[in-house]
């Protein structure tokens, strides 16, 4: 699972090198701005999902979007999505930290640390994700939020790392959870940038 991630992370991170180096070159000249496709929530999920998991979640993550829209509506619902995740498994993990773990008892030092650690890159991870909201809510999707939902991944990526000893740990499953939702927030926002690769 973890070199599956690595893969797919080293995919994305390298997608998007070279769609920032793009937009970075083109996209000033059209004010910044990038022109969105349209698109039927059928195709845009058959281009983003990879794995029946992933539809799955994409069906959960646009139950409420439109037949047919600009690719920002559908990235937009997933990016929203993903940000009040990140906020749940945050505060599940404050949860655990204050009360001990799911037996009651406290939670050991190098645990401990492991979810204050994932409490970081969670609190970028939002952060990131709320850049990505931002702009698309604004209808003005420019070149640097491709690099968000990279560095979104990244921090998913990261706490995933540091709970590779807990297996046991509730927030194992949550980051999982939470590095999918991320993972299809990411592919729905390629669909934006399809047209200029």
């Amino acid at each position: 699972m973890v070199k599956k991630r690595a893969a797919a992370m080293t995919k994305v991170l390298a997608l998007s090198v070279v769609l920032a180096a793009l937009f970075i070159a083109g996209a000033g000249a059209a004010g910044g701005c990038l022109k969105v496709p349209t698109m039927t929530w059928s195709d845009a999920c058959l281009k983003a999902c990879s794995t029946p998991a992933r539809y799955n979640l994409f069906q959960e993550t646009l139950l409420r979007s439109p037949d047919s829209a600009e690719a920002t509506v559908y990235a937009l619902a997933a990016a929203q999505r993903a940000k009040g995740s990140f906020d749940a498994t945050m505060a599940r993990a404050d949860q655990l930290l204050r009360r001990g773990g799911g037996g009651g008892g406290s939670i050991p030092g190098v645990e401990r640390a492991a979810y204050l650690h994932c409490i970081g890159y969670y609190t970028e991870a939002s952060s990131h994700m709320a850049v990505a909201v931002g702009d698309m809510s604004t209808n003005c999707v420019v070149q640097h939020t491709v690099l968000e939902y990279s560095k979104s991944l990244a921090a998913m990526q990261n706490c995933g790392g540091e709970l590779m000893a807990f297996q046991d740990s509730p927030l194992v499953a949550l980051n999982a959870a939470d590095y999918d939702l991320t993972l299809v927030a990411n592919n729905l926002s390629a669909l934006i940038w399809a047209p200029y690769s």
